[in-house]
């Protein structure tokens, strides 16, 4: 799996737009130098014009040819209203082979039809005015309305007269007359349109000209400067995600605590960096694991030290004082002397059984080669034939565990069945081990003397168990009284990575 694929695509993506943005920013400047001069000739924005050309055009004819039908269709002028565009010039400028340049002028813009008796028959963008279709529009309501209005309605053609200059260069009222064409009389009116000219274009209008004087072209640029970017943003991510694939080969390495091999990165940059520190924390971890090593094995000298000390040793002593009173004992009075050998002889078994012990629990156990289950039973059955403690043991469920919740399961068991056997006096143990969902718990309880849990010990084996638990995220818990025994209580994960 590529673990790298996502950051790859990411650098891709994010290399092509910085490129595409920096042409587009390029193209924004230069369109702006080219065409900061470029705009409508101002007299071609001139109420009159527009109302002239308005009236020559071919909507015009079509409101003529609406407003003329008897009775007025006014879905139809609703449709006709919704083709409206707020285009009032458009021009070529100039060419380059099959890409056309144009300059569009808009305006924003509402429009009101009125029949001829001065009703509103529909509206575009009319906000307020669509509430009063089909009644007479209100002249009042609007300022500049009434005197164009007033011209319009009584067949007025003289296009000075038919607009109202709200605000110089940006708000007009236009009122065109509408005639019927297929009358053959000019003069017969048949409604008038409205149009309120909110906003006309500006020199503030002229980037979004420039835009719209791009067109096809700017796509053709775009797609060329986006897929130069995405190669070279490829390439780039290549380098990137080949270094970071090292970097994780290695680390990779160094999880499974062999730490051989370094990160090979000298390009000096920042990533460079970040891999020499990455090795120098490698090196330190290799130290720091040899350390902890060499302090292990000489904390399992010292334990097996005072193991021997405080039970084969002074026990051999004892067999050594046994056999010494019976040699002194033997010339004159052989029935002493063979107690003392009997007390001899079991000494040295009892010496024997804890050699036996200390040598089970240095040799190491199969926990991942069976079943966690068995190899538990196995050990517990062999440590009750050898201790002469009575066993009694419970699994409840079965589930896969993990090395390391095996591996630290075994050993708390082991340990917490070995104090059982030397401390505790016991004559009966109980063993559980119960799978859950997510955990897996194990409870050992003896009947033995117990001891006191608030005292001071100077054994390692309670601290011991209770670092394995917890180094992988689990609980260990011991309950004893004098005279009441003892129960550990062990719960982990099932899984533990």
């Amino acid at each position: 799996m590529d673990i790298f694929r996502q950051l790859r695509w990411q650098l891709t993506l994010s290399y092509t737009l910085v490129t595409v943005s920096a042409f587009l920013v390029i193209l924004l400047i230069t369109a702006g130098m080219i065409f900061a001069q470029v705009f409508v000739p101002e007299n071609y924005l001139s109420p009159e014009r527009l109302i002239d050309d308005f009236m020559k055009g071919d909507t015009y004819l079509l409101w003529g040819q609406v407003l003329s039908q008897s009775p007025v269709d006014t879905k139809l002028i609703n449709y006709a209203l919704r083709g409206s565009q707020s285009i009032i010039s458009n021009s070529e400028l100039f060419r380059m082979g099959a890409l056309q340049f144009w300059l569009t002028t808009n305006a924003t813009f509402r429009v009101a039809v009125l029949g001829a008796d001065g009703s509103i028959l529909g509206t575009f963008r009319g906000g307020s005015l669509e509430t009063e279709i089909g009644h007479p529009i209100d002249t009042s309501r609007i300022t500049g309305l009434e005197a164009p209005l007033k011209a319009a309605l009584s067949g007025e053609s003289d296009a000075s007269r038919l607009y109202t200059v709200v605000k110089p260069n940006e708000r007009y009222i236009f009122a065109v007359p509408v005639f019927n064409p297929a009358s053959g009389d000019e003069s017969q009116l048949v409604g008038a349109v409205v149009v309120f000219f909110d906003s006309f274009p500006t020199q503030a209008d002229i980037p979004t000209h420039i835009l719209r004087i791009a067109g096809t072209s700017l796509l053709i640029f775009l797609l060329g400067v986006g897929l130069m970017g995405a190669v070279f943003g490829a390439i780039f991510a290549h380098r990137l995600d080949t270094r970071f694939k090292r970097i994780s080969a290695t680390t990779d390495l160094w999880s499974e605590g062999d730490f051989s091999r370094y990160i090979d990165d000298n390009t000096g940059d920042e990533i460079s960096q970040f891999t020499q520190r990455l090795n120098s924390m490698a090196e330190q971890l290799q130290s720091l694991l040899h350390r902890r090593q060499d302090m292990a094995v000489s904390e399992e000298r010292n334990r097996l030290a005072r193991d021997l000390h405080d039970s084969a040793k002074q026990q051999a002593l004892a067999a050594s004082l046994e056999l010494g009173a019976a040699l002194t004992l033997y010339d004159r009075d052989p029935g002493s002397a063979k107690k003392h050998l009997v007390e001899a002889d079991t000494l040295v078994d009892s010496v024997r059984k804890e050699l036996t012990n200390l040598v089970d629990e240095l040799r190491p156990q199969p926990t991942d080669e069976q079943d966690f289950s068995e190899t538990l039973k196995e050990h517990a059955v062999e440590w009750s034939q050898r201790s002469g403690i009575e066993l009694n043991i419970n699994i409840e469920g079965n589930d896969e565990l993990s090395l390391a919740t095996r591996e630290t399961l075994f050993r708390i068991a082991q340990e917490a069945l070995a104090n059982v056997a030397r401390h505790s006096s016991a004559s009966r143990t109980d063993v559980s081990l119960e799978y859950g969902a997510d955990t897996v718990k194990l409870t050992i309880k003896d009947d033995g003397c117990g001891f006191d849990t608030r005292a001071r010990h100077s054994g390692l084996g309670l601290n011991s168990m209770r670092e394995r638990a917890e180094g992988l995220g689990g609980s260990f818990t011991v309950e004893s009284a004098p005279g009441q025994g003892t129960q550990i209580f062990v719960t982990l994960p099932v899984e533990y990575y």
